[in-house]
Formats: C-alpha cells, sequence, structure tokens
C-alpha cells in the first residue's frame, strides 16, 4: 500500500505567505496568506486567514478570508468579512457548556452550482429551504 503523504503545520506554528501542495493539509497553527491544496483540515487549535482554493475543506478551527471549495465542513468559528463559495456546506453543531452552538460572523455564503446561481435557477432551493426553515422554528424543542 502506497504511504499517504500529508502537509502538516502544528500548533505553535505561524506562517505568512503561500501553500500550495499536492497532498492534503492539516493546520493546527497559524497561517496567514493563500492555500492551495485537495484538501485542507483546519483542527480546533488551527487558524486559517486569507485565500483557501481547495477541494474539501473540514475547519473546526477559526477561519477568515475569501473560501473557494467544493464540499465545506464547518464545526468551528467563521470570521467576519469572510466569504464561502462551495457547491455543498455542512455545519457540526458543537456543544459548549452544555448547548449547541455556531459561531458565524457577518460573512457571505455561495452554496451549489454557480451556473444555477447565475442563471436564477437556485431561487427554487433558496425558497424550499426557507421553507424548511421555517417548519423547523415552530417545531417544539427537546
Amino acid at each position: 500500500m502506497p504511504e499517504m503523504k500529508e502537509t502538516v503545520i502544528e500548533n505553535g506554528t505561524e506562517l505568512e505567505g503561500s501553500i500550495h501542495s499536492e497532498c492534503p493539509v492539516t493546520l493546527s497553527g497559524k497561517l496567514e496568506g493563500q492555500v492551495s491544496a485537495p484538501m485542507l483540515t483546519v483542527t480546533a487549535s488551527g487558524s486559517a486567514r486569507g485565500e483557501i482554493k481547495v477541494s474539501k475543506l473540514v475547519a473546526h478551527g477559526e477561519i477568515s478570508g475569501e473560501i473557494e471549495a467544493d464540499e465545506v465542513q464547518l464545526g468551528g468559528r467563521v470570521s467576519d468579512q469572510t466569504v464561502i463559495r462551495a457547491r455543498t456546506l455542512e455545519v457540526a453543531l458543537s456543544r459548549p457548556q452544555g448547548g449547541f452552538q455556531v459561531t458565524f460572523g457577518t460573512c457571505e455564503l455561495h452554496v451549489g452550482d454557480p451556473d444555477k446561481r447565475r442563471t436564477g435557477q437556485h431561487e427554487e432551493e433558496t425558497e424550499s429551504m426557507s421553507a424548511v426553515r421555517a417548519q423547523r422554528e415552530r417545531e417544539p424543542r427537546t
């Protein structure tokens, strides 16, 4: 079996600049700049700020800047002035002090096929998502 390669930036490491990698990147430290890789994982202690272009982003730490990815899984903090463009977006709730929480700063989320967004086909999807959200708000909380 071939060895799986990975680029790791450990906790306690701060990096400014660009990373272009052909293998997945795991970030436990702090990065300010540009990232281009097939996958970026930002651990709970990690922080990524800048321009991120990856196929998959898994973020349990803090992210900010301009993010483009096919698939995004958020479980940490999205800072102010952040733009996320993704085909799919999954938000995992964290459980601080007994409650569930997702933290978003002032940001923009663009989810779905960019071609549909340009032609206006996303309006039906947005309306159905609003209907689902309204239904959930009416449901009793346990």
